[in-house]
């Protein structure tokens, strides 16, 4: 039996809220039956303690008041009582305190969570008076403005809650939210800490803080908000053209044509800097001081681009024009940044210091190849005619040497940049896929080598001071005193030499994922030469074959990927002459249940249409005259019983079907002769008999078109006739006028002549 309200009531105070345990009684208040059943007066109880435990001194009774109160919700009978507006502000009231955090720099756990429930609480009961426009004008509107500035100061402890509650109301409480705009501008700039922060947070509040930050700047505008959203784009692409003019006074840019005609379709600089609206401060760095002040430079661009997505991706309330090209450009500066084309300056001797700028250029590459990967992503159609550039300054990103004088992938560096090729890799894919068919494979040489060099497991690195080990370790001798003498820095890579495999490093996880997308979209997009091709399959069945039991027991997105690229191997196998038949292989790994498989071994075509011919009818004709037939024998032969009182009704029906056998006998009789006579015709004389055929079909066609006498008629007429005697002669009389109808006319074979 199900309590009721009125017994769960006494655990609902702070001295006996530890009775129970939690989840029990969340989940009998979460039962609508003991809320919809309970008086008005137990109601309002539960909602008045559920208060007094909001009010309370203890972080952990009021951790728990805020998991009743959103339970408690659930129900629209407690959403509209009169205590609600009670209870949140009770949960402001905890947001404003701040739970009594005394330490900002190191707050108490019990505190951070409570604060958070609170929070979360407050999202909750938001999201459910929302749309409802008494509990919005009576409850929601006055305390509105005490519960965004409370948000606002709590971002601080709980940003990753706060800033998608602040997110809503800024959308749909703007002209609330107004007065507080310029309040939430800063704690986000103070957060990010002009980009100091930026690798303390996860990439989800990273994304949140930029995209707010987009938001707040413009929607906010009493009126031309599409205005003011263009005019920060351009500020921010300015300051991002600014922070790239730095690498000038460290790279040979200056002889690189493609980078400075792309730098001047940027929008120009203006001389004095302070005009343009910053959204960070300005940078000083020193890499003569320390040469990780470089670093600051990748930073504040990686920031700043991440920044100029945000605008794109938010839902903005309005409509506006996106510089289209700028973005593009920018993409392209950053992701064609390359050392080994535009090397560092020739001044700059120190050697750590040209590998910290050759480090940054990496990064700012990579902040790039975001650019480009979020815009394909977003505007698909607008960047297929950009497709071929830029998947050629996919290609020259990868690292490349010169060996016996041929330029080949740099292997080391390959491996060393792994996060960097995965980017490249499935940018290369996303723009591939915009195509229909991809022939020039030239744009595409390094990027196949590339993803086949990291398919390879890794082999452990020996260093080169330590060659001799092996020489050393095999001229040891069984004798004691050389084996005490012998080098001991051996010992440590003795196992390397002799079990190399057990040291092997496969690839991660993401690198596989990225290259089984990248080679299922060179399957069914590009045409591989059939070296490349077989090493792909190769790939391919040993990939499938080390996840057997995924493919047939796993439901996870990589079995997916995997059975996804093993149908992409069947319906692409390449050009004729040189594909490589794989079917038997993969059969046994995707199994014969799956769809493409079946589909290519059994192959279903559509059911031919039934085409009717009047020869069908005419066997319908017939097999209903025997069914006619055979009712007419079992009557005579008595298989079916008939009442005495129907005599009259059988004896006209014995009378039908004697005539109609003497004019079936009739007609049989003088088709034979007429038969034999057109046999002679047709051995004596050709034309004739094909005269003869002629009128024969003229007079069957004649007979077609008579009435069908069926055996229901002429047994209503029999039955009717029977009442009088002279039905029957007037019947037999119409009997021979039928009869002559199959008359057989006379054939002159002398007319024909």
């Amino acid at each position: 039996m199900i309590p009721t309200l009125q017994t769960i009531i006494p655990y609902i105070q702070e001295n006996s809220l530890d009775d129970v345990p939690l989840t029990f009684l969340l989940k009998l208040l979460s039962n609508p039956t003991i809320i919809n059943s309970a008086s008005a007066v137990d109601q309002q109880t539960l909602l008045t303690r559920v208060t007094t435990l909001l009010k309370s001194n203890h972080n952990i009774t009021r951790w728990k008041a805020t998991k009743i109160f959103t339970v408690c919700l659930l129900h629209p009978i407690l959403l509209l009582s009169s205590n609600t507006a009670n209870s949140i502000a009770a949960l402001v009231k905890i947001l404003e305190s701040k739970c009594f955090i005394s330490d900002f720099q190191n707050p108490g756990q019990r505190e951070l969570v409570t604060l958070k429930s609170t929070a979360e609480c407050i999202d909750f009961v938001l999201d459910q008076i929302r749309g409802k426009p008494t509990l919005t004008r009576e409850v929601l509107t006055p305390k509105l403005p005490t519960i965004i500035g409370s948000l606002i100061e709590a971002t601080t402890f709980i940003p990753d809650v706060t800033i998608p509650v602040l997110s809503k109301l800024l959308i749909t409480n703007t002209t609330t939210f107004r007065p507080f705009g310029t309040k939430f501008e800063n704690v986000l700039k103070n957060i990010l800490n002009n980009g100091d922060n930026l690798a303390k947070v996860d990439s989800r509040l990273r994304c949140m803080l930029l995209k707010s930050l987009a938001l707040v700047s413009f929607v906010l505008s009493r009126e031309r908000q599409a205005d003011a959203w263009r005019e920060n784009v351009n500020a921010l692409i300015l300051e991002i053209k600014s922070v790239i003019s730095i690498y000038e006074a460290c790279l040979e840019l200056s002889g690189d044509s493609d980078y400075n005609s792309k730098f001047q379709n940027l929008p120009k600089l203006p001389e004095d800097m302070s005009s343009i609206k910053m959204i960070f401060g300005s940078l000083s760095i020193d890499i003569n001081e320390s040469p990780v002040e470089i670093f600051k430079v990748s930073q504040r661009i990686n920031i700043l681009c991440e920044l100029l997505l945000a605008y794109i991706e938010l839902n903005t309330p309005t409509a506006v024009t996106i510089p289209f090209g700028h973005y593009i450009t920018i993409g392209e500066i950053l992701s064609s940044l390359n050392t080994g084309f535009t090397p560092v300056k020739k001044d700059i001797r120190d050697q750590a210091t040209r590998e910290m700028i050759e480090q940054s250029v990496i990064e700012s590459k990579l902040a790039g190849i975001n650019i480009l990967n979020t815009l394909v992503k977003k505007f698909k159609g607008e960047l297929y005619p950009h497709s071929y550039q830029i998947l050629a300054i996919l290609d020259a990103a990868v690292p490349i040497q010169t060996f016996r004088g041929k330029i080949r992938v740099f292997e080391k560096l390959v491996y060393e940049n792994e996060y960097m090729m995965n980017s490249i890799l499935h940018t290369a894919s996303e723009y591939l896929k915009l195509t229909e068919r991809f022939n020039d494979m030239s744009v595409l040489g390094r990027l196949v080598e590339a993803a086949l060099i990291l398919k390879e497991p890794r082999e452990p690195i020996i260093p080169t001071e330590n060659n001799n080990t092996h020489q050393e370790l095999t001229s040891v001798s069984g004798n004691s005193k050389k084996k005490n003498n012998k080098n001991k820095s051996s010992i440590s890579l003795s196992d390397i030499l002799s079990h190399q495999q057990l040291f092997m490093t496969q690839p991660s996880a993401m690198t596989l994922t990225t290259l089984r997308d990248f080679f299922n979209t060179l399957l069914t997009h590009c045409e591989l030469s059939p070296g490349k091709l077989s090493l792909v399959l190769r790939f391919v069945l040993i990939d499938s074959i080390s996840n057997i039991d995924l493919i047939h027991n796993g439901t996870s997105a990589e079995k997916e990927q995997i059975i996804k690229l093993l149908e992409s191997a069947l319906l692409y196998p390449g050009r004729a002459p040189n594909s490589i038949s794989i079917i038997p292989m993969i059969a046994n790994l995707i199994g014969t249940d799956n769809v493409i498989f079946s589909l290519l071994t059994n192959p279903r075509f559509p059911l031919l249409p039934k085409k009717s011919n009047r020869s069908s009818d005419n066997e319908h004709d017939n097999i209903t005259e025997e069914e006619e037939l055979k009712e007419a024998e079992e009557f005579e032969n008595g298989g079916f019983q008939i009442p005495d009182s129907e005599n009259t009704k059988r004896n006209a029906e014995e009378n039908i079907e004697a005539q109609r056998e003497e004019k079936r006998q009739h007609v049989e009789e003088t088709g034979n002769k007429v038969a034999f006579e057109n046999n002679d015709l047709v051995f004596n004389k050709t034309e004739a008999a094909a005269n003869v055929l002629k009128k024969m079909e003229n007079h069957l066609k004649q007979e077609q078109n008579h009435p069908t006498i069926s055996l229901v008629d002429d047994t209503a007429r029999e039955t009717e006739m029977a009442a009088d005697d002279n039905v029957i002669a007037s019947e037999e009389e119409e009997d021979g006028e039928m009869g002559s109808d199959f008359e057989i006319p006379e054939i002159n074979v002398d007319d024909d002549e």
